[in-house]
């Protein structure tokens, strides 16, 4: 019997800086999806351990991961094989896409209107997050690709608001009525809280990258080893992360503190202790943790500024029991 061809689907870009909230922001969106529906999720991670596609998975999510570098940079065939293998797989109703909070969405958005997905998909509303409280920060007001993720975005949100200070809303507010074309939604929440509907809102043609030619990154890793270190460079960031066999065990209390104490822009991990399995995500030295289900392996991403990701690991080592 002859599947029909896949025509037509729906597809978004989920956008934002490090630590802004994507992850939470598509998982909230996956719990309110229709019931009827199967939804599917490609994530592009900065690092090559590749944490997202962990998250979604232990969450019950269809998800497919280029991990390793740039997903708007390697717009060739990783990123096209990856695609059509997860929509011949899941044949969903819907495709969500989370490029990396390093990458700039231009080439991806370029890829995604043209041959071989331009019957395929049917791109809509690009949606960016934005932490009001980094628009203080001249290390991302000046960065080339936060300012075109939220240039090339129809739907502009500021997550967090419960951390933001008025300050920082009325930069943020300010910012979003100087974009050019208007932005269709401009819209605060918190915990990453999404309105389903913002997904149906038309995408804009005439959205124009301010820096269309930033950011160049095409390294896209081999296969994963277990207990294995991968790191990768770029723009001044430095990834550095490790994968854990299923039998590897942490102790909570002393990895707590450890991820407590440690000054780097962002750590996210899928960690199994002696308490149970825990999502930990940290960003503006805030720690959380979250109950969630058995993962494959273990696995933790640090992302830093500075180059003192080995002594993280050894301290990293020092928590197994």
């Amino acid at each position: 019997m002859l599947r029909e061809k896949l025509t037509n689907i729906p597809t978004n870009l989920i956008m934002g800086f490090l630590g802004v909230g994507k992850t939470t922001a598509i998982l909230d969106l996956l719990r309110h999806k229709p019931k009827n529906e199967n939804w599917a999720v490609l994530v592009n991670e900065f690092g090559k351990v590749g944490i997202d596609g962990a998250i979604f998975a232990a969450f019950g999510a269809t998800v497919r991961e280029v991990a390793g570098g740039c997903l708007c940079c390697a717009v060739g065939l990783p990123f096209q094989a990856s695609i059509n293998r997860l929509l011949k797989e899941t044949r969903p109703d819907r495709l969500l896409i989370e490029p990396t909070g390093l990458g700039h969405p231009k080439k991806v958005l370029e890829m995604l209107g043209n041959e071989p997905f331009k019957r395929v998909l049917d791109v809509r509303a690009s949606i960016c997050l934005v932490d009001p409280q980094k628009l203080k920060d001249h290390r991302y007001t000046r960065h080339e690709n936060f300012i075109d993720q939220l240039a090339l975005s129809d739907v502009l949100v500021a997550n967090k608001m419960d951390l933001a200070d008025s300050d920082a809303i009325g930069l943020f507010h300010r910012r979003a009525a100087k974009s050019s074309p208007a932005k269709a939604v401009v819209a605060e929440t918190i915990l990453g809280r999404l309105d389903i509907h913002w997904l149906d809102v038309t995408r804009n043609p005439l959205r124009r990258a301010i820096f269309p030619d930033a950011h160049h990154f095409t390294e896209i890793p081999g296969s994963e080893k277990p207990d294995r270190h991968l790191s990768t460079t770029v723009d001044g960031y430095q990834s550095f992360g490790c994968i854990f066999p299923s039998e590897n065990r942490f102790e909570y209390g002393q990895l707590t503190t450890l991820l407590s104490s440690l000054d780097v822009e962002r750590i996210k991990g899928v960690l199994c202790t002696d308490r149970g399995w825990f999502i930990f995500n940290s960003s503006n030295g805030i720690l959380t943790e979250t109950a969630c289900p058995p993962s494959d392996n273990s696995r933790i991403e640090f992302i830093s500024r500075q180059n003192h990701l080995s002594d993280i690991s050894r301290a990293l080592h020092r928590c197994k029991l």
